[in-house]
C-alpha cells in the first residue's frame, strides 16, 4: 500500500491583539480538527512581539496566552524567514491586529507560503470598518450612518464635535473602534450627556479614532460565506445579545451566548439575506471564507420602507472556536467541522496556485515586451 505524504500545516495562534484569547481557542480547535490522515499539524504560538514558537501539547492546553508565554523556551522559537522549511501551508488562527489586517498575509506572500483567507488588500480593507462602509455604500449596499472622530479633533473642539454628533445621529448610537476586532471597546449611547465621558474613556484605550455608528433596529444576523471566485453563503444565524450589544464571549465561548441556526425567518427571506452576503463577499474580494455580521430589517423597521439587509462588518478570519456558529451553519449544509477546515485549506492552496500562474504569465509578458523594445 502506497503511503501518501501529509501536508504540513502550521497553525498560528495567540498574537497581541485584544482577541488573542479567542485566537488561542480557534488555533487549538483547528489543530484538533485537522484530519490526521491528510495533515501534519504544527502549533505555532505568536507572542506579544509577534515572534513564533513551536509549542507542545502540554503548552497548547494551557488556560491562557499569558500562561503559554511564560512557559516558552528560547529553543522553541522559529524565525519567520525559516518558516517555509517547516510547513507547506500556514493556517492563520489569529484575530484582529496584524493577524487580520494584511500584515501577516504580506509576510507569508513574501515567503511564498500559501495561507487561509483573504489577500493583503481585502484583509486591510475589511479591518477598516469606515473604509469598508464607504465602499459598500458606493456600491449600493445598505450600511449604518457613521462618523469618524480623531482623538486630536475631540481634544481640541469638544463642543463642535458634540454638535456634529447631535446633527448626525438620533439616539441611541454606537461608539466603537474602526480598526479592531468585533465586540471590542463597543458602547451604546442613550442620551447626549453620556457623550463626553464615553469618548474620553474610549480614547484612553490608545485608539486614535472613534467610529460612531447609528443604532440599527432589526434582527441581528451573522452569516458565514465560503469560496474564492464563487461565493456560497451558509445558513444565517440569529445572534441574541443579553445586554443589547453582543460581547466577544457571547459570540465565541461555550455557554456564554445564544445563536439560533437557522435564523427564525421565512425561507424566502433567508435566501434574500444569503444573496446579499454573497454579493458583499465578492464586492470586497474576500477569499476562502469570511463571516459577515448584519441586521435584517422588515419594511416596517426600515427607514427606506422596504426590507433590507444592513451590513455591520466583515470578518476575514472569523473565529473557529468549538462554540462559534459558523460550524453550526456549515452543519446545515451537511459539512462536518473537519471537512470545513479541509475546505478552507483547499481554497487557500487553490488561490496560491492561481496567483503563481498569474505571476508567471505577467513575467512572460514583461520578458516579451523587453525583447520587443
Amino acid at each position: 500500500m502506497l503511503s501518501t505524504k501529509k501536508t504540513r500545516v502550521a497553525v498560528l495562534l495567540g498574537g497581541r491583539s485584544n482577541e488573542k484569547e479567542i485566537s488561542l481557542e480557534t488555533g487549538r480547535n483547528v489543530v484538533y480538527k485537522l484530519s490526521p490522515h491528510k495533515y501534519e499539524a504544527l502549533a505555532l504560538f505568536v507572542n506579544n512581539d509577534m515572534n513564533l514558537f513551536h509549542i507542545n501539547q502540554q503548552q497548547l492546553v494551557l488556560n491562557s496566552t499569558k500562561e503559554i508565554e511564560k512557559s516558552l523556551l528560547p529553543e522553541q522559537q522559529i524565525l519567520w524567514n525559516n518558516l517555509a522549511t517547516f510547513t507547506d501551508f500556514v493556517f492563520i488562527g489569529l484575530h484582529g491586529g496584524q493577524g487580520e489586517n494584511g500584515c501577516v498575509q504580506g509576510a507569508l506572500e513574501m515567503l511564498d507560503i500559501p495561507y487561509n483567507g483573504s489577500s493583503i488588500l481585502s484583509s486591510a480593507l475589511c479591518m477598516n470598518k469606515y473604509k469598508t462602509n464607504e465602499l459598500l455604500s458606493a456600491k449600493g449596499f445598505h450600511v449604518p450612518q457613521s462618523l469618524l472622530i480623531a482623538k486630536e479633533e475631540w481634544q481640541n473642539n469638544q463642543d463642535e464635535v458634540i454638535n456634529q454628533i447631535k446633527q448626525k445621529f438620533a439616539l441611541p448610537f454606537i461608539i466603537k473602534p474602526f480598526d479592531d476586532g468585533c465586540s471590542v471597546y463597543v458602547s451604546k449611547i442613550t442620551h447626549h450627556g453620556e457623550i463626553p465621558a464615553a469618548l474620553n474613556s474610549f480614547f484612553l484605550t490608545g485608539k486614535s479614532h472613534a467610529f460612531l455608528e447609528e443604532y440599527i433596529v432589526g434582527m441581528e444576523l451573522t452569516v458565514g460565506v465560503i469560496g474564492n471566485t464563487q461565493a456560497k453563503a451558509l445558513t444565517p444565524s440569529q445572534a441574541v445579545a443579553s445586554q443589547g450589544i453582543l460581547s466577544i464571549e457571547e459570540k465565541f465561548l461555550p455557554g456564554a451566548g445564544e445563536n439560533q441556526t437557522p435564523a427564525p425567518l421565512p425561507e424566502v427571506t433567508l435566501n434574500f439575506v444569503k444573496q446579499v452576503m454573497e454579493d458583499v463577499y465578492k464586492t470586497v474580494d474576500c477569499k476562502g471564507y469570511a463571516r459577515i455580521d448584519c441586521f435584517y430589517q422588515s419594511a416596517q423597521q426600515s427607514r427606506t420602507k422596504q426590507e433590507r439587509v444592513v451590513i455591520l462588518e466583515i470578518n476575514t478570519l472569523p473565529a473557529l472556536t468549538p462554540a462559534t456558529c459558523i460550524f453550526h451553519q456549515a452543519a446545515e449544509e451537511n459539512i462536518r467541522p473537519m471537512d470545513f477546515i479541509d475546505m478552507i485549506i483547499t481554497l487557500g492552496l487553490e488561490e496560491h496556485k492561481k496567483n503563481i500562474l498569474l505571476d508567471n504569465d505577467l513575467q512572460e509578458k514583461n520578458n516579451e515586451t523587453q525583447k520587443t523594445v
